[in-house]
């Protein structure tokens, strides 16, 4: 069973970088989504995710597949977010009308097709990552969320 949210990927993106620092509950109630304690959580970080299997429809025909959100166990620090995207493929195009300060971030290494070319976008409350994976390179595959760089 899916969960649909009455919102854009673009709002989705604006209310996570609303509410900082990213905590699990607000990415919850935002997402209309529980996320479980990961078995990858160790004495530093604590790994959440949606591993239920059920995709996140949004309102644009966009599906978030996946959401993993790494808090840090030393208190103070900002969490950092990863959205798996599928669905409406929004394209480079779309992205950089909303992020017009992009810069290439990352490359394939051409060791698997779910590689990612990344953009990073500096927003007033931290950083975006926008990853195209090789499989598809003309669609948005994923979006990070991250503490602004020092």
């Amino acid at each position: 069973m899916h969960t649909t949210v009455q919102l854009s990927l673009w709002q989705v993106i604006d209310q996570i970088g609303a509410h900082q620092p990213i905590r699990r509950e607000p990415v919850e109630h935002l997402l209309h989504a529980k996320l479980a304690r990961s078995e990858s959580s160790n004495e530093y970080f604590t790994f959440w995710s949606n591993d239920d299997g059920a995709p996140i429809k949004l309102d644009d025909g966009t599906q978030i597949e996946r959401v993993v959100l790494r808090t840090s166990n030393e208190g103070g620090a900002q969490g950092a977010l990863t959205l798996t995207l599928s669905g409406h493929c929004v394209g480079r195009d779309e992205v950089k009308a909303h992020f017009a300060g992009m810069r290439i971030a990352g490359t394939p290494t051409g060791r698997s097709p779910n590689e990612e070319t990344t953009f990073r976008s500096e927003t007033p409350w931290g950083e975006l990552v926008f990853g195209f994976a090789e499989r598809n390179p003309d669609c948005l595959s994923s979006v990070g969320f991250g503490e602004k760089a020092k």
